[in-house]
């Protein structure tokens, strides 16, 4: 009887609780709508009024046609831009990762490289992309490009986060008798995941600039490829399509890092939500 009454009340409380997430959801979307909203009504007036030429400045229900009509093309390029993306993001996480590791590690290797790194961030990548066209090839310069745009973040997140660590429970893995990798493994990696997630959430959106970026060098496919062609050829409406793509593009990739941080460090999020309920 009570294996039935519960499983009568789960059921009498689904349909709350998904109410509930669905107010909660609504509460924390509908501040976020207005702005851009806003801004969609006083575009479609402005342009209502004035009149200008398409290809000078299109309306919103424009754009919002071409996204319907050109969706397949679109997504054709989108699919070269997210591979682009997310293969040079990987590259930088592995690398970007490693070299924190070993600056932060030692005093060496932080005063032989770490002030070229930051001195590198002063170089415009889109001057240096198609001198990397011809060494490498324009397929792997648009890695290099990317890996790039999001090396930067990884590797100053990853240093100040491993070197922040939790000092008491080092001393007290040191003292049961771990070594500098199992500390490393157990206490400082751990610790530094919260910064470490942040850079790459940064990261996550610099890497579809820099996949732009790197179209704009020798590609014949992907969004960045698209919105200069279109450019060229006075598509305008074509171009500001494209750029809705890239800003979903931008923002999914910034949730699916997000998304992944909660799965790593469900305890995190947990305990930020008691906070918040008390």
């Amino acid at each position: 009887m009570s294996t039935v009454a519960t499983t009568r009340e789960r059921r009498e409380l689904t349909p709350t609780a998904g109410a509930e997430i669905r107010s909660s959801l609504l509460r924390r979307l509908a501040p976020l709508a207005i702005l851009p909203a806003l801004g969609l009504v006083v575009w479609e007036a402005a342009v209502a009024v004035m009149q200008p030429a398409v290809w000078l400045l299109p309306a919103p229900h424009d754009i919002a046609g071409t996204l319907a009509t050109e969706h397949d093309r679109l997504w054709f390029h989108a699919q070269a831009t997210l591979q682009t993306a997310i293969i040079g993001l990987a590259l930088a996480a592995v690398a970007g990762l490693a070299l924190a590791t070993a600056i932060s590690a030692s005093r060496v290797v932080e005063r032989t490289v770490y002030p070229w790194i930051i001195a590198s961030q002063t170089v415009p990548v889109l001057a240096v992309a198609p001198l990397l066209g011809i060494w490498v090839g324009y397929g792997a310069a648009q890695l290099l490009v990317v890996t790039i745009f999001c090396f930067f973040p990884i590797v100053v997140t990853g240093v100040d986060s491993l070197r922040a660590g939790r000092p008491e429970l080092t001393a007290a893995a040191r003292s049961l008798g771990a070594g500098p990798l199992e500390i490393w493994r157990r206490v400082t990696f751990p610790a530094a995941l919260p910064a470490l997630f942040s850079g790459l959430r940064l990261a996550a959106v610099f890497a579809v600039t820099g996949a732009v970026v790197a179209e704009y060098v020798g590609a014949d496919r992907g969004l960045g490829f698209l919105t200069e062609f279109a450019t060229a050829q006075f598509e305008t409406v074509l171009t500001f399509a494209a750029v809705v793509w890239l800003a979903v593009l931008g923002v999914v990739a910034f949730g699916l890092i997000s998304l992944t941080e909660r799965l790593a460090m469900p305890w995190r999020h947990r305990s930020t939500r008691r906070r918040r309920a008390s």
